[in-house]
């Protein structure tokens, strides 16, 4: 029934994901729905939270080895483009739910969040990107979590969606993140916010 709705949600949008239609997919009567969910509310709520889970599990497995951060981050992406790529419904599951399935998607991106933010804590303790406080890692794992939601619809939008493109797209990351995680402040005499040259937060 999850595997039939997202299927569906990702076709129609949850407005017009009826259970009907999500029985249809599912090849049951809908009154197998009603046995398990009271209404769709409470299936919609469920299937990001779920979905997302079974892509963070992928990317857990994908990622296990790296000896570094930058190494962890650029296998996630694969990982992740790789899975969403099979899986088409999925970006309408996600973008719609902040509307649809306020408190699936508010358990979606705090799971997300979480286990984002522990990863970046324990490389950040073990030594890397030093340049960083630890008040400044909650920034972090928002720009790169984002980073990867549209940095997959940048490149599914490509006409050219083949390995050696996806290289492309995880090469210039790499040099992105590695640059700005772990080079020092103020380099070539650029300016910190403040405006003095290399001008840092104390």
């Amino acid at each position: 029934m999850i595997d039939a709705a997202a299927v569906v949600v990702g076709k129609v949008g949850y407005l017009n994901a009826s259970v009907a239609k999500i029985t249809q997919e599912a090849g049951l009567g809908q009154g197998t729905f009603y046995r398990y969910f009271d209404n769709q509310q409470e299936l919609f709520d469920l299937l990001l939270p779920l979905k997302g889970r079974e892509a963070l599990d992928h990317i857990g497995k994908a990622v296990k080895g790296a000896d570094s951060f930058i190494e962890v981050e650029l296998r996630a992406l694969r990982a992740f483009i790789s899975w969403a790529r099979e899986r088409p419904w999925f970006f309408r599951l996600l973008h719609e739910a902040h509307i649809a399935a306020p408190e699936g998607y508010r358990l979606h991106m705090d799971h997300i969040r979480t286990r984002f933010r522990s990863s970046l804590r324990r490389s950040w303790q073990n030594g890397e990107f030093p340049s960083f406080g630890e008040h400044e890692l909650d920034t972090i794992t928002v720009t790169l979590t984002a980073a990867r939601d549209y940095l997959y619809n940048e490149f599914a939008a490509q006409s050219d969606q083949s390995d050696a493109a996806l290289d492309d797209v995880l090469n210039t990351y790499r040099k992105l993140i590695t640059f700005g995680l772990s080079g020092a402040p103020g380099l070539n005499g650029a300016r910190g916010l403040h405006g003095a040259p290399g001008a840092t937060r104390p």
